[in-house]
């Protein structure tokens, strides 16, 4: 069988993983490598102090889900969605959200995005999306990087970004 290294035209993992011809169903993994460590001793009290402002990312997702019968079929391409919650009690305002899709544990970048949250209220969850933008090399696996810029007077930031391992194997 032969395989093709060519990719439709999707934004981060779910670019990769839209391959015209592979043979069978490829598997696709996402690992959440995001490290849930307790909070350094300074953040901890920082946010016992104030939590007025505390914003994090939640969770990713992609549209249409990562099943390879869906991604050949999708002439849209693939969304990433990335799950933004304001946990503070202030409004945050002009809040960047970032994408970053790389191989080589993240030596070499692939692409990058970002996109502005205009207003996000307390207690609120916001949905970015990160629209397929151009091809991307297949590869065995990539690295997901996505992240919210931390606002002014933020204190607990180590839940400001979340990075996953992507992986897209040949079925058994």
């Amino acid at each position: 069988m032969k395989r093709r290294a060519r990719m439709q035209c999707v934004w981060l993992l779910a670019s990769v993983i839209a391959l015209v011809s592979l043979p069978g169903c490829a598997k696709i993994k996402v690992v959440d490598r995001t490290s849930t460590n307790v909070l350094p001793v300074m953040e901890s009290e920082a946010a016992a102090n104030t939590d007025k402002h505390d914003l994090a990312v939640l969770a990713i997702d992609f549209d249409p889900p990562l099943e390879y019968e869906q991604l050949v079929t999708s002439k849209e391409g693939i969304t990433l969605l990335v799950a933004v919650e304001n946990s503070g009690s202030n409004n945050e305002n002009n809040v960047a959200v970032q994408a970053e899709l790389s191989t080589d544990d993240g030596q070499t970048v692939i692409l990058s995005d970002e996109s502005l949250i205009t207003s996000i209220a307390p207690g609120e969850i916001t949905i970015v999306r990160f629209k397929s933008q151009s091809d991307i090399p297949y590869r065995s696996a990539y690295q997901l990087k996505v992240s919210v810029g931390p606002v002014t007077g933020e204190a607990r930031i180590t839940n400001n970004q979340k990075s996953y391992d992507l992986y897209i194997t040949q079925p058994e």
